[in-house]
This record gives C-alpha cells, structure tokens and sequence, in this order.
C-alpha cells in the first residue's frame, strides 16, 4: 500500500472512530438551554431588548379576495404540462396526464368558496409571539363533560391544520366523561401564520412558541400530539418544557441513534431474536437496511433541496400553482403507501377526495407561505450534523409516551427500540391501516388512540395524587 492509500486508510478510520465515540461512547447531551429570539420584521440592534408581544388574541376569518382567486384561474388557463414517458405512472414524479386532469378539476368543478366555508366552521384566532402572528384553531367540547382535557395538535409539512378536521370533532365529542379542549395553531411560516422574518426558527424556537400560547389561553400544563414536523414539535415540547407537557402523543415515533439502542439495532440485523420483541415483524421495519435505504434516497430528494436551497425552488412554486399542486400531492400520494408509485394517478383519491387535497394546495398558495413552509427544513435539517444536543434522537423524552404505528410510515420503529427514547412509554399502538398523513387519512383510528392514551394518563394521575393523600 502507498503513501497514498496508508493515509486514505488513517483518514477513514478516524472518521469512523469520531462518529463510533460520538454515537456510542459520549454520554446522552443535557436538555440545552434554548435562548429567546425574536422573530419580527423590526432589525434589533446588538444588546437590544426583545420588545413585548401585545397579550391580545383576534378572532380571524378566512376570506381570501377575489383578486387572488381571479389571479389563480389566469395561472391555470396558461399552464404548460410535462409530456409523460409512457409506461413510467408516478416514477418520474407527478404523472403529466393526470395533473392535467386535476386542474381541469380545479378550474370547473372545485368550489374554493365552499371550502372557505368549511374551513371557518371552527373558530380561528391569531395573537403575537415572538414578534410574529400565530394562527391557531380553538375548539371546546361540544357538549358538558366532566374532564375537559387540553391538548395541542401539530401539523407537519406538506400538510396543514386542514390534516385535522375530520379528527377534531371526534376529539371534541365527550366519551366516557372526559372530552378534548384542541388547539391547532398553523406552524409559523405555514399556512396563515406569518413567516419569521429573522433566521434560526427551528423546533426547539417553535416549541417555546407554542407552550407560550398554550399559557395566553391559561393551560398551564396540557397533552401535546403531532406528525412528521408536528412530531418533532411535541417531542422538543415534553423534552423542553416536562412540567408543562403531561402527556406526549405521535404518530411518528423515534428511536435512539447512540448508546446501547444503536448497538441493539447493528445485532438486530443479524440476531433478530436477541433483540426485537416480535423478530419477523419488527425486523422488517428497520431492515434489509439497503432496501430501507435505496427507499429513503428515493423519497427524500425534496429534504435535501429544502434544507439548503429553499428559496430557489420557493420562487418557482410561488408562481405556478400547477407546480405547487404537483410537487405537493405527489407526496400524498407515495406517503400514503408506496405501493402506489406504480399507479397512472397515484391513487390520490384511494384515501382522499379532490376537494380535501386541492384545498389543502389552496392554504399554501393563496397564503403565500410555501417557500417559508420549506425554510424550516433549512433551519432543522443542518442541526442534525452541527449540534446534537438539539437531535431529537438523541435526548429522551421523560413524559407519559404514545407511539402509534401506521403500516405505512416512511420511517418506522419496533417497540424494542422506540422504549429507549421514551423513558416513560405507556402505549405503542400497531396501526391495522395508514400511512405519513395518519391524522388525515385515518382520523378515527388516531382520535381513538388519542383517548385511549389519555384515559390512562388520567388514572395514573389519579392514583399518584391519591397516593400523596394517602402519605399525607
């Protein structure tokens, strides 16, 4: 071996032995101290106090103008559409024929004036935080209930609280005596919350945000649940804020990416038995790990683009929204379940309608926000490789936990593992059903998941309080 070759040897090495000391060796990272930022448009000089947010909350209503919605048909009626190779369905990305017939849809038979309807049936407020306005919905119980529970819902991209209209009601209706008090707000830069005008608004800066909403509508402590960026964002809530979160519940759970977990995982892919709890089937979420990975590269090209150039392609989706409409629904589509890749219209509406998803596309254009919606994966995804005290994988969340796991989600995790990212998991859910958008796809199967977990935080609530009477 050469000079050459000896030192390309040293160099490997070395890295494989910093990420090996990094990942296993290095003790879990303390819950960092997350500084308060300000978001608004106003530049603060060096050593300027934040300014104070304005306590007020405002009702707000949508009504997009008819100017914009003039605008949108204009757009449409000149749209240019990719020529398909034939045979290819959704392999190449959105399938050029049937866009077409989605915005031939759109353009005759979509009525955004009803949506609108549907979207204000439930009462929608802003207020200020941070220097920006926070849109959120707030629904109580729609009838007397013994316990009325808090609980904060998040959305992830390419979603919206839209994701959560046919789960809310369920949530709102008493069942067994307890009901659900639900606030969904729109994650700033989504959908009508303004977009930070300042750089470095991440989970952890979004979770702060929250936990001060929830605390301007007087819930000091409350349950947290979310998907995809919702799930970072009630993770980063019950590790940040633990005596304000009493219960965390996801759709997209995690495991630890060091320690002994870590180790587990390498001997799971040779000695399933010795490690996962259901050998056959929970070897098949994490492995063959080259197949899972040939999946994520495949799936995951947006993520990359996203977190390093998300104002390139920002521009082009803010002025067609054809583009718009396809770059999002093909996620919709592969999502929901791989299987439909192979299909000419991406089975779009095997699990949703034409209206629910156009009105989703709708949030997005008509608020302008999709390249701020994309920011968040700039301000996110480099943490990862920059500050691992910020990696969701890598600190422990302590409170009461739920995992529910749907069949199709991009990333999935036994039991085995998830437990050690979870100190205190209570309830891990195998979905029958159901895909990445769980909540919008399957809102029974998550509100009656939600509830089940929730019952069983209430009684061990109820016993421990009676057990400090019992002392006392």
């Amino acid at each position: 071996m050469g000079i050459l070759g000896k030192l390309l040897t040293l160099t490997i090495l070395v890295a494989v032995g910093a990420v090996v000391y990094q990942l296993l060796l290095t003790p879990e990272p303390e819950v960092p101290k997350i500084p308060e930022q300000w978001f608004g448009k106003k530049q603060l000089k060096a050593g300027e106090p934040i300014p104070k947010d304005p306590l007020t909350i405002n009702k707000f209503t949508i009504n997009v103008s008819d100017e914009v919605l003039t605008d949108l048909k204009h757009r449409l009626d000149l749209a240019r559409y990719v020529e398909p190779i034939p045979g290819t369905q959704f392999n190449y990305g959105f399938n050029g024929n049937y866009l077409k017939q989605v915005v031939d849809y759109w353009k005759t038979k979509y009525d955004w004036r009803q949506q609108e309807k549907e979207l204000n049936k439930f009462n929608h407020f802003k207020t200020q935080i941070n220097g920006i306005d926070i849109h959120f919905i707030h629904v109580k119980p729609s009838k007397p209930a013994k316990t009325v529970v808090p609980i904060l819902i998040s959305h992830g991209w390419p979603g919206s609280v839209l994701e959560y209209y046919k789960a809310i009601p369920l949530l709102t209706e008493p069942t067994n005596g307890v009901a659900f008090e639900v606030i969904c707000p729109s994650i700033p830069g989504y959908g009508w919350s303004e977009a930070p005008h300042q750089t470095g608004f991440n989970v952890p800066q979004t979770a702060r945000i929250y936990v001060k909403l929830m605390e301007r509508l007087n819930h000091k402590t409350f349950f947290v649940h979310g998907g995809d960026w919702g799930s970072a964002i009630a993770q980063s809530m019950a590790i940040l804020y633990p005596e304000n979160v009493r219960g965390l519940h996801t759709t997209w759970g995690s495991m630890p990416s060091r320690g002994l977990p870590l180790i587990k995982t390498i001997i799971g892919a040779y000695l399933p038995q010795l490690v996962f709890d259901n050998p056959e089937s929970d070897y098949k979420m994490v492995f063959p790990f080259w197949e899972k990975f040939k999946f994520m590269v495949r799936e995951s090209g947006y993520m990359h683009l996203q977190s390093t150039r998300p104002d390139t392609i920002g521009a082009a989706l803010v002025n067609s929204p054809v583009g718009l409409a396809a770059y999002i629904l093909e996620k919709f589509s592969v999502w929901t379940n791989p299987a439909f890749l192979d299909k000419p219209d991406g089975e779009l509406t095997k699990k949703f309608t034409l209206d629910e998803l156009l009105t989703n596309i709708m949030i997005y254009w008509t608020s302008n926000n999709v390249a701020s919606s994309m920011r968040y994966y700039k301000e996110n995804i480099p943490l990862l490789f920059t500050d691992f005290s910020l990696d969701r994988f890598c600190i422990k969340a302590s409170v009461p936990s739920a995992v529910a796991d749907f069949p199709n989600e991009l990333l999935r995790s036994p039991q085995s593992l998830t437990k050690y990212h979870y100190e205190n998991l209570i309830q891990y859910t195998s979905m029958p059903r159901g895909g990445h958008f769980a909540a919008f796809e399957e809102p029974k199967l998550v509100a009656d998941d939600i509830k089940t977990f929730v019952a069983k935080v209430l009684a061990l609530e109820l016993a421990q309080k009676s057990k400090q009477n019992t002392k006392i």
